[in-house]
């Protein structure tokens, strides 16, 4: 335990002192004892050195015999003695055999124990910290700050940190092994489900009857505006341990191209998208005013050697370069690529022509690149955008949202703060470190993630589970019992309307005996059915006066409570006749009122993206003697089923029941064809609207939509409510509630591209076929055309989706596979050798691909096993 911290009592308190003024010395060369060629000579030096004392310790940073040692435990000034026999090891090799790491390389007084590198490392990875904050953090070295900031180890840390950051990678991708310079782009993971010929496939054993865009690589293109870059205090003085050979492109080669390019600007003739219109603000205190480049779509895995600075905004030359390095990075043989950008319908336009007129842009031979745009971004385009582009209509997409990269820069901008101060290369090497861990964490997590992705793919319904097996048991028994075959023929007829209720009713009562049925009540019911409808749009034109109505609005309202009124007193005349002299002495109710829900009114089928409205929406105050739109109307719904049952009128009930039916579909069927109409107004009219005039003429167009949405509501609402007064427990499982999403004209054919869209079905109310639905409104017919190809474009993608993710789990293992057997390979020339040290760590590094492998393919058949039982 050379760095164990001691105290020493004084007589009155333990004071910190260190193991060296009790004489410790740290021999190397000879497991841990004096080397034999040892003098006590020392190399001359013109500082004044510290003295031994009993007061408090302090580093003994002059002493030519001491070695400054930095741990995670704090400052160490120690005596370390190296060998000088003849043949030894140089003084800073001695060090790092003992687990030190000098911070220079000719006269080491300087060294930092591993320990602490990796401490300060991950502390820098995980938290962002700072070396400024990192070396702060330590009691001694705030104390060797305070007493001469020239002999603090705060640049030490800096540069050894860089050391250490390049040794790592070396290390992790076999350059250790390996005697060779890496290539650009070789101290960097990539995605292990991503095709990569060579490494998890080969095309040569490719299917004949794979599709062809099987073999595709995805990618998704981005900015990120916070990883800006003050510029260099002495850029000189600057050096570059891994230029290139991460995620960040090369510099020289980089910078050659933006020279050669011209910086054309092109504003969008779509919507106003920021990364086109905005592309050239100018940042003059910025070297860089951000970073962009490609990610895997489907995985979130940063491209190596793809990421590239921004100097005036995300321009088009920038991105051209980034994608073109990704397009080449392990692609061999991949002659299809589909890339995601969230400008894509603008910066996809000449493309192809910007790539033939720079002489440092090229892609591989034959590749196809097959422009989209994210599902995140694709509501802030014009319609046709989202059609041309949308992921869901893009053959071999599969399921993706095209938005992963949104998600990768969170972790990323952790340590941007830190590295807008660094030296170039040291924040694109903190950059590079960053983005490796990032993939790092995909891949060890990547096998739960298909299984997660597998499982989504293979979900079924229960309902769809059970047409499934009717299918199977039909087809099993056609031959014995061809009539089971009729599952193929539509079960249930169109929806009956009210109408078509009433006649069935009248048609059947001649075959019903004589006291089993009021002879006429089907007319008669559908009466004061008709009335409660009237009742309903009466209360609302009332709610919708303003406080100070006009004499025309009073008068109206007073004319059309007549007419209400007069039709009311005809109904309850004739009531007794199917009711009978029961009704008469019946008085519960003469205390009840029709009551509408003002809320309701107020939300349920409104515009909610309709201008703001002057008029007042308060309740009118008209003083009237009679208000027969609150009278409750004499139907059995009103009465209740057990007074009925008293009164011996319980088949009006059952008639009730089927015209309420009928009533039900009639208000549904109006419902789908307003917010058709008011669907179709929005894509035409209001969102085309240029000038204030015609937009205003267009909004009061879907005002008087709105109108005629809200009073069939009511009425749905209204015709639900009796049902549940008539016990019809089974039509309510059928007529359900209207929720106020499924109102919503973005819900239809609107704003196809909101987000939300992707994976939107259908409200219940649309599987209720109404006769005419189809017939009666041209916009049905479109609508309906619309939401089927949507839906057979997301089964395409569901299954596309099952077939690539079966296929992603295969290039998975074949990847940690190929990795494992690379190790091995270095394990064994390392053994051939006589390298102990390299023979092991290779060894431990082909153990963990090969239980990775190991833990993928068990994964990966036990998803499947659990899939097949399910199905």
């Amino acid at each position: 335990m050379p760095f164990h911290r001691i105290s020493q009592w004084t007589g009155g308190f333990f004071e910190d002192t260190s193991l060296t003024k009790i004489g410790f010395e740290v021999h190397l060369g000879h497991a841990g004892e004096p080397c034999p060629g040892l003098t006590d000579e020392w190399c001359d030096t013109d500082d004044e050195g510290d003295q031994f004392t009993d007061g408090p310790w302090i580093p003994l940073v002059n002493d030519p015999r001491m070695t400054m040692v930095v741990d995670t435990s704090g400052l160490h000034s120690m005596m370390i003695r190296f060998c000088q026999c003849a043949g030894a090891l140089s003084p800073d090799m001695q060090l790092f055999e003992t687990g030190l790491f000098p911070a220079s390389f000719t006269s080491p007084k300087t060294a930092f124990t591993f320990a602490v590198l990796d401490d300060f490392l991950l502390d820098n990875l995980e938290c962002g910290t700072s070396a400024m904050n990192y070396y702060m953090s330590d009691v001694d070295f705030l104390h060797c700050i305070a007493h001469n900031s020239r002999k603090d180890r705060y640049r030490e840390l800096m540069r050894v940190g860089r050391q250490w950051r390049q040794v790592k990678q070396l290390k992790w991708h076999g350059f250790g092994h390996e005697k060779r310079k890496p290539k650009a782009g070789e101290l960097a993971l990539f995605c292990p489900a991503c095709p990569q010929p060579g490494v998890n496939l080969s095309m040569s054993d490719r299917n004949g009857s794979d599709p062809a865009w099987l073999y595709s690589r995805s990618l998704v293109m981005d900015g990120n505006f916070k990883a800006k870059h003050l510029h260099p205090t002495n850029p000189t003085d600057e050096v570059a341990l891994t230029d290139g050979l991460g995620f960040m492109v090369s510099d020289a080669r980089y910078k050659m191209h933006l020279s050669q390019v011209q910086d054309i600007v092109q504003r969008s003739d779509c919507n106003n998208h920021q990364a086109v219109n905005q592309a050239n603000a100018s940042h003059h205190r910025l070297e860089a005013t951000g970073i962009g480049g490609c990610a895997c779509a489907r995985h979130g895995c940063f491209v190596p050697h793809s990421m590239v600075d921004f100097q005036k905004g995300e321009r088009q030359m920038n991105m051209d370069y980034a994608l073109c390095q990704a397009l080449g990075y392990n692609t061999d043989g991949i002659d299809r690529a589909l890339t995601f950008y969230d400008i894509n319908c603008q910066y996809n336009k000449h493309l192809s022509k910007r790539i033939e007129d720079s002489p440092y842009l090229d892609l591989p031979w034959g590749m196809e690149i097959i422009p989209g745009i994210g599902l995140w971004h694709v509501h802030g385009h014009q319609d046709k955008c989202y059609v041309q582009y949308a992921s869901n209509f893009i053959t071999g997409a599969t399921r993706i949202d095209g938005e992963i990269m949104e998600t990768l820069w969170a972790p990323l901008n952790i340590i941007s703060p830190s590295a807008r101060g660094m030296s170039t290369p040291h924040r694109k090497e903190c950059l590079d470190f960053q983005m490796n861990d990032c993939n790092f964490m995909k891949m060890i997590r990547i096998s739960k993630f298909l299984c997660r992705k597998f499982k989504e793919a293979t979900a079924k319904d229960d309902t769809l589970v059970k047409w499934e097996a009717e299918a199977t048991a039909a087809e099993d028994d056609r031959l014995h019992n061809p009539s089971s075959m009729d599952i193929y023929e539509v079960q249930l007829a169109k929806a009956p309307t009210r109408k078509q209720q009433e006649l069935h009713l009248l048609n059947r009562q001649a075959q019903w005996p004589a006291g089993e049925i009021h002879q006429g009540a089907a007319t008669w019911l559908a009466c004061g059915m008709t009335l409660e409808e009237v009742q309903v749009a009466l209360l609302i034109d009332v709610n919708k006066l303003g406080k100070r109505p006009t004499n025309n609005q009073k008068l109206a309202i007073a004319r059309h409570r007549d007419r209400l009124q007069g039709q009311l007193d005809e109904f309850v005349r004739v009531a007794p006749t199917f009711l009978g002299n029961e009704f008469n002495s019946c008085d519960h109710l003469d205390g009840m009122t029709v009551m509408l829900d003002t809320t309701e009114l107020d939300s349920v089928g409104s515009s909610s993206e309709a201008p703001d409205q002057s008029d007042d929406e308060d309740q009118c105050d008209i003083s009237v003697e009679f208000n027969p739109e609150t009278v409750v109307i004499p139907l059995p719904s009103n009465i209740g089923i057990k007074r009925c049952a008293e009164w011996g009128v319980s088949d009006l009930v059952l008639q009730e029941i089927s015209l309420r039916e009928g009533q039900a579909n009639d208000a549904l069927h109006a419902v789908r064809v307003n917010l058709a109409d008011k669907a179709v107004l929005f894509r035409t009219t209001v969102q085309s609207a240029k000038s204030q005039a015609r937009s205003t003429r267009a909004w009061a167009r879907v005002h008087s939509v709105d109108r005629v949405l809200n009073l069939n509501t009511q009425i749905y609402a209204k015709c639900r409510k009796q049902l549940i007064n008539l016990g019809a427990d089974d039509l309510l499982m059928k007529y359900r509630l209207l929720e106020k999403a499924d109102l919503k004209a973005t819900t239809v054919v609107a704003d196809t591209n909101a987000r939300g869209q992707r994976n939107s079905t259908l409200a219940w109310f649309w599987s209720i076929d109404v006769e005419g639905d189809s017939t009666s409104n041209d916009w049905m017919n479109e609508f309906y055309r619309v939401h089927w190809l949507r839906t057979l474009a997301l089964q395409n993608r569901w299954e596309e989706e099952l077939l690539l993710v079966g296929r992603e789990m295969t290039w998975t293992v074949a990847f940690f596979m190929h990795k494992s057997q690379q190790w091995v390979r270095r394990m064994q020339e390392a053994d051939a050798k006589d390298i102990i040290g390299h023979r092991c760590y290779a060894a431990r590094q082909a153990q963990m691909y090969l239980r990775l492998s190991q833990h993928a393919e068990d994964s990966f058949e036990r998803t499947k096993g659990v899939a097949e039982v399910a199905e």
